[in-house]
This record gives C-alpha cells, sequence and structure tokens, in this order.
C-alpha cells in the first residue's frame, strides 16, 4: 500500500491482456484492513496488482479524520487522474462533502462510500452502483461494512481484523459519525470464520480493529462484549496473539484487567485516545470521562500489568483551548506517563458541533503548541526506552537475515536486534534490549524502537 505523499510517476497503464490493478490507502487500521479485503475481491475477478504508476483500475481508499487527512488523499486522487487520464480510478472510504466535490471535480465517475464499498467487484464488472440510500436497513449496512473478507496480509505475521464500524458517541469535534453511520458489530461467527482463515495464512498475532472497540457485541446481544471476542479468538488453532488496535477508557474495568492479566497471549499494548488533558477542553469536546477519571484507569492498568504500554492521541488547538489549558494538557500527559503520543492539530470539519464554537485558535498558535507537545513526546520516548533497557522482550520476527532480525514486542516496541542465526519470519524470539534503535530505524509516529540481542528461539506458545 503507498503511504500518504508517495510520489506518482507519470507511467502509463500496462498493455497486458491481464488487467491490472493498483491500491493506495491513507488514514486508520480499519481502512487498511478495508483495503486488503477490497484487493483480495479484486484479485479474484483475475486482475494483476502493480505497486507503482498506471493500472487500468486503480482504487483510493481516504480518510478525512482531519483536514490535512482529506488533503492527502484528495491530493493523490488528483494527481492521478492527471498523471493517468486513461485509468479507472474508484475513490471510497471516508469523505467529506467536500472532498466529494474536489474528487468529482477532476472527473473521477466513481466516488464510492464506506456503505458501498461492497460494490466495488460488481462495479468492475460493469454492474451499476445500487445507492444504499440516506437510511439503508441494519441488515442492508451489516453486508455492505462486513461483506468483504480478508484472509491474507502477505508479507506479515501479523493480520488486522475488523470487529466493529460506526459510532453513536458525537463528540463535538469529530466527522466520524456522519462518513461511517451508527455503531455496528460484526456476528462474532463471521469475525471466527475470517480468524481461522487468517491463522490458516500463518498470521500469528491478530490486531482487533474498529471504531468504538468498547461498544461491540452491544447492538446484537453479545454477552461479555469484546472479552468475550478476545476469548473465542485465543481457542483458534495458530493464533497466539491478540492486540487491541484503539480503545476507550471506559473499557478497563477491574474484571477487564483481569481478564487480561489471564493470558499472555493478550498483547500488554493498550492505545487509549486522551485527546486533551484538560477538563474544561474535555467537557468542550463532549467526551465521556473526566482527568481524574482517565489518570485512575492509567494507574489501575499499571498495577495490574506492571509491563504495560500505554500510547494516547493528543488534540491541539481545540476551539477556545488558553495556554492554562495546554499547559495542564501537557502535565497530565507527564503524569500518565505515556510511551508516546500521537500529536496532531484541530481541524474543521464541517458539520460537527466544534465547528461552531467561538474562540477558535489561530493556527500560528496552534503550530507553536503542537511543536512543544512533540518535545513533550521525545521526552517520554526516552524514558519508555529507558524503562526496558537490561529486560527482556518477547519480539515476533517479521524479517531479517544473517546476523539481525526485526519484529514487535507483546508490549507494542519494535525491536531490531541482533542475532547469531537467522530466524525465520514467525519466529518469537526473547530479545536483551540494549537501548534505542540507530537513527535510520526510528518511527516517528508510532512506538519506539528498541534495540538488543536475542536469545534462543522460543515456541509461539511459551510462558
Amino acid at each position: 500500500m503507498d503511504g500518504a505523499g508517495s510520489p506518482v510517476m507519470a507511467d502509463a497503464p500496462p498493455t497486458t491482456d491481464e488487467p491490472t490493478c493498483r491500491f493506495l490507502t491513507f488514514g486508520c487500521k480499519i481502512n487498511q484492513y478495508d483495503t486488503q479485503a477490497i484487493r483480495e475481491s479484486v484479485l479474484d475477478l483475475g486482475y494483476r496488482e502493480v505497486d507503482s504508476g498506471g493500472a487500468d483500475v486503480i482504487v483510493v481508499n481516504s480518510c478525512t479524520v482531519t483536514d490535512r487527512a482529506g488533503d492527502k488523499g484528495v491530493g493523490a486522487v488528483r494527481r492521478l487522474a492527471r498523471d493517468f487520464p486513461s485509468s479507472r480510478i474508484l475513490v471510497t472510504g471516508c469523505l467529506s462533502p467536500e472532498d466529494r466535490a474536489r474528487c468529482e471535480e477532476v472527473g473521477i465517475a466513481f466516488v464510492l462510500g464506506n456503505e458501498e464499498k461492497d460494490q466495488i467487484p460488481a462495479l468492475l464488472e460493469g454492474a451499476a452502483v445500487r445507492p444504499v440510500g440516506p437510511r439503508p436497513s441494519d441488515r442492508r449496512r451489516s453486508r455492505a461494512i462486513f461483506g468483504l473478507r480478508a484472509s491474507r496480509f502477505e508479507g506479515r505475521t501479523r493480520a488486522f481484523i475488523k470487529v466493529h464500524d460506526g459510532c453513536d458517541e458525537f463528540c463535538s469535534y469529530c466527522i466520524i459519525p456522519f462518513v461511517r453511520g451508527k455503531s455496528k458489530s460484526r456476528s462474532l461467527e463471521d469475525v471466527l470464520d475470517e480468524a481461522r482463515r487468517l491463522a490458516r495464512s500463518g498470521h500469528r498475532e491478530l490486531v482487533i480493529t474498529g471504531i468504538h472497540l468498547r461498544r461491540y457485541g452491544a447492538d446484537l446481544g453479545i454477552s461479555g462484549g469484546i472479552a468475550a471476542l478476545m476469548s473465542a479468538l485465543r481457542g483458534i488453532e495458530g493464533v497466539e496473539r491478540i492486540r487491541l488496535s484503539s480503545i476507550g477508557e471506559k473499557t478497563f474495568t477491574d474484571e477487564f484487567l483481569d481478564f487480561v492479566a489471564s493470558d499472555e497471549a493478550y498483547c500488554r499494548f493498550f492505545h487509549i485516545p486522551l485527546q486533551s488533558g484538560s477538563d474544561a477542553v474535555l467537557e468542550r469536546m463532549r467526551r465521556e470521562y473526566t482527568v481524574a477519571e482517565y489518570l485512575d484507569t492509567v494507574a489501575r492498568i499499571r498495577d495490574r500489568l506492571p509491563t504495560a504500554v500505554i500510547t494516547t492521541d493528543l488534540m491541539i488547538g481545540f476551539p477556545g483551548e488558553t495556554d492554562e489549558e495546554f499547559a495542564t494538557s501537557l502535565d497530565t500527559c507527564r503524569r500518565a506517563a505515556f510511551a508516546f503520543l500521537h500529536v496532531f492539530p484541530y481541524s474543521v470539519r464541517t458539520g460537527t458541533r466544534a465547528a461552531r464554537l467561538p474562540d477558535h485558535v489561530s493556527g500560528a498558535v496552534r503550530k507553536h503548541r503542537v511543536e512543544e507537545a512533540r518535545v513533550l513526546d521525545s521526552e517520554l520516548r526516552r524514558a519508555e526506552v529507558a524503562r526496558w533497557v537490561g529486560r527482556d522482550v518477547r519480539v515476533l520476527v517479521e524479517r531479517g537475515a544473517s546476523g539481525w532480525g526485526v519484529g514487535l514486542s507483546r508490549e507494542g516496541h519494535h525491536v531490531r536486534f541482533s542475532t547469531p542465526t537467522p530466524l525465520p519470519r514467525g519466529t518469537e524470539s526473547s530479545v536483551r534490549v540494549e537501548g534505542a534503535a540507530p537513527a535510520g530505524h526510528y518511527r516517528e509516529t508510532g512506538p519506539v524502537t528498541l534495540r538488543g540481542t536475542s536469545f534462543p528461539k522460543v515456541s509461539l506458545g511459551g510462558a
């Protein structure tokens, strides 16, 4: 998949008899899952994938969670339309009305919402798109949102599996309820069926993705919610790690923490969005917790799961955010001792409550505050590295060669390590952490990258 801002080369589409396809993905892990499901459905029609240049069909899976994300996706679409006029371009994913209009301005004929993604294979075979209407039935929405399947993620030991979509919370800044619809869970039977296929493809770790994982199963009457799903996935042969992508603070009841502590297969990595560390700002955001409640959750996680790694999202410059509120927010992040911060500036999303709030923060002030927050992020990352130096972590090998390997720890760290013998992908090895990875292997937008030395490999099922 191409990342945001990837260069587009002005190649002509291949002229072989075999039709070609190309995929570009922007945004979250849910979009990464959706693209893989779309990819498999298109390849099943006889298409051959190319990684760059022109193709007979180019599918762009877009993101609009911020204006910057929307601009990246639309910018890529407009460049593709300019450079490859003979390519058939399909745009799908999260699109604001403005993004959709900008795509249509350059002649993109097929701009499909999230609830129309399942129609892409039929569309490529010449069928007309069936509009879902402003209020599709729950059955139609479920079929559209979960109708496509993923069975493999090439070159990876872990795989994403989407179990939930949509949101009913309507935080004041968020456009997601408007572009993804109301909260909807995927059936447990359907999830398990896909998980078995992924395990048979060699994926040892499953990353559970969804817009609001705490709500999983509520609309289907599934007792136990996300914990019940995790337990069921654990029973599948070949699945040795289960990771949550992003999950709300209210999920972490004492019962849930006891459940996670009961099995090392449940990864001790939790991305828990904070958004702001000021109660006044949280109230304007219409978030469902206070700073005290959030910090209490962090303390209970660390008490029950001492090795847990906790990360967060931090929105900068929400309307009305004062210097004092911003300073309070940074202080909250220090008190929480996050492993890293995903820092981003607030951006207006048309139709949201926040767009109508007074006292919007200027771009210059937001930029300055983002820079200050990233200084704190660097401090937190260094502290996280120091916390692990001299300790052993279990690393699931993604790739490697003679003398070195790269993988992911159970706690979510990317680890580059030396090894006396090459370790095949899918092996889990113990690694003694020696420090941060050297420059060039550092990831600025994800967990810290550690370096270390491996010990003899162990089976995935080991304690």
